[in-house]
């Protein structure tokens, strides 16, 4: 059809159409094309759509005149923005993120679905730029800023996209590298039925050996520094940390276990049969445990159970070299310091170090945030002290940790910690059951620790009665079931009472 306006005035002739008015824009049939708009297209209608278009994928076309492309991409966007609405608001959003972090299969699908999201948001803000400008007529520095302008906004989008895909393949690496698709039967149970509402219906109280190892390249085998029992309640969450000195003598072993057909009166073999030392001596010839996947494990993880009384149901253990990479990835653990620690020296008299604090001193004093070193050594230092406050400090992390660690600081810092963690964390945690303990662990926060350490205090490590350790062990775990959690009271705090030494106590009145 020919232009019906007159080109001097823009004024209708003769035989003109009806509401065709003279301030309309003069563009060529040819360059608007079948999509073209009525509106005005000025520089702010063309910037203003555009950051429409990024905030709400498809509006943006459907005012440059691409109607069936603007209506696909806004259907999809709306698509979108029910299943979120429906995935906030049915159920708790994090149990959602949980059940998706603790699963390789789902994290995959998440990454190629956020690539995908990414990728058609992007084109979308480009795309409605681009049709937007061949409606109007920009000047240089128009075309400049606006380019700018969808730069940002394209990058706005890509970043984010980029970071959430990279987390959710790191996260996928960690979890296919410390979790085992399959359990360990030698060193670990499963739950009865992992899929249930509730998966530890069935299973009332959870024991889970945690191990600190001294491993290095400056050592021989595995030597466990650390060895703590977490006895707990699956309903409450309450808790109670059993520590084991590594010196333990005589250790007795379960009735049919090769330990027990080796050593049936206990470890002993003077003065290099202490507990610590049973993983290596699995690991030698003739200990019967020779067909064992991991001997030193299993030998350690039985010798425990003779100990204790208690059925060992898993482990996690944590090589202390990477603990400090923990600390620090978390940004430091606040703790009470009690007495003053040394940093470095040695116990031993031949040492030319013997006594010395080589690296200076952690002073008292309470609530002191440590570094991942100073943590270390928080945790670890022992000549100036003994094994008692060692193992107290050790539960004191511990409970740190609980306490302090939020799903916040994981979110921030998780690259950081899944490094560490895959260097440095073996655990018999079976994958298909990681959503039902990670579910755990938060009832654990809510709950209520307690812990009793086995030092010289409480029974003689060279000849220890371990039928008074088992009764210990029973009256710990029936006080915990029937503890609840105290509520803090407003005022100054109470300074803590020396711990009765045969009682598990509360960590927070220890720590």
């Amino acid at each position: 059809m020919s232009d019906l306006r007159q080109p001097d005035t823009g004024r209708p002739v003769a035989g003109g159409r009806a509401g065709t008015y003279d301030d309309a824009p003069i563009v060529s049939a040819g360059r608007r094309g079948s999509h073209a708009t009525p509106r005005g297209q000025g520089f702010s209608w063309v910037l203003g759509w555009t950051i429409v278009g990024s905030l709400l994928p498809g509006s943006g076309l459907l005012a440059a005149g691409r109607r069936r492309t603007g209506g696909f991409v806004l259907g999809l966007t709306g698509a979108g923005l029910v299943a979120l609405s429906w995935a906030a608001l049915e159920g708790d959003p994090l149990d959602r993120v949980q059940s998706l972090v603790v699963e390789p299969g789902r994290l995959m699908i998440a990454t190629v679905a956020i690539a995908v999201v990414a990728v058609i948001w992007v084109l979308s803000i480009v795309i409605t730029h681009t049709q937007l400008r061949r409606e109007a007529s920009l000047g240089t520095g128009q075309r400049l800023f606006s380019t700018v302008v969808v730069l940002a906004l394209t990058t706005a989008v890509a970043l984010p996209a980029y970071q959430l895909g990279r987390y959710a393949l790191i996260g996928r690496d960690l979890v296919d590298t410390v979790f085992q698709d399959r359990v360990d039967a030698e060193t670990s149970s499963v739950l009865a039925d992992s899929a249930l509402a509730d998966p530890w219906a069935g299973t009332p109280r959870v024991n889970v050996l945690l191990i600190g190892s001294d491993a290095g390249e400056d050592r021989v085998g595995i030597r466990p520094d650390t060895m703590i029992v977490a006895s707990v309640d699956t309903h409450t969450g309450n808790t109670v940390l059993f520590s084991l000195p590594r010196n333990l003598e005589m250790v007795p072993f379960p009735l049919g276990t090769p330990g027990n057909n080796a050593w049936p009166n206990g470890f002993n073999c003077g003065d290099v049969c202490l507990l610590n030392a049973v993983w290596t001596w699995a690991e030698g010839p003739d200990s019967g445990y020779d067909d064992f996947r991991n001997p030193g494990l299993a030998a350690t993880e039985d010798a425990i159970e003779g100990a204790t009384g208690l059925k060992i149901d898993t482990y996690a253990m944590l090589n202390l070299k990477g603990f400090a990479e923990f600390v620090n990835a978390i940004g430091g653990l606040t703790v009470n310091v009690r007495e003053r620690l040394p940093i470095g020296g040695d116990s031993n008299p031949a040492s030319p170090i013997y006594r010395t604090a080589t690296g200076g001193w952690i002073e008292i004093g309470d609530k002191q945030h440590l570094d991942g070193y100073h943590a270390l050594w928080f945790a670890r230092s022992r000549w100036a002290s003994d094994d008692y406050h060692r193992m107290q400090r050790q539960r004191c992390v511990i409970a740190a940790f609980v306490g302090q660690v939020d799903p916040v600081t994981v979110a921030l810092q998780f690259p950081k910690l899944a490094k560490a963690a895959k260097r440095n964390i073996t655990t018999g945690i079976p994958l298909s059951d990681l959503d039902a303990w990670v579910d755990l662990s938060k009832r654990v926060q809510g709950g209520r620790v307690t812990s009793l350490p086995f030092t010289r205090q409480v029974v003689d490590v060279a000849h220890p009665d371990f039928d008074r350790v088992h009764e210990l062990v029973e009256r710990s775990i029936s006080s915990s079931e029937q503890a609840t959690t105290p509520k803090p009271k407003p005022g100054k705090a109470k300074t803590a009472k020396p711990a009765n030494p045969n009682k598990a106590q509360d960590v927070k009145s220890v720590c």
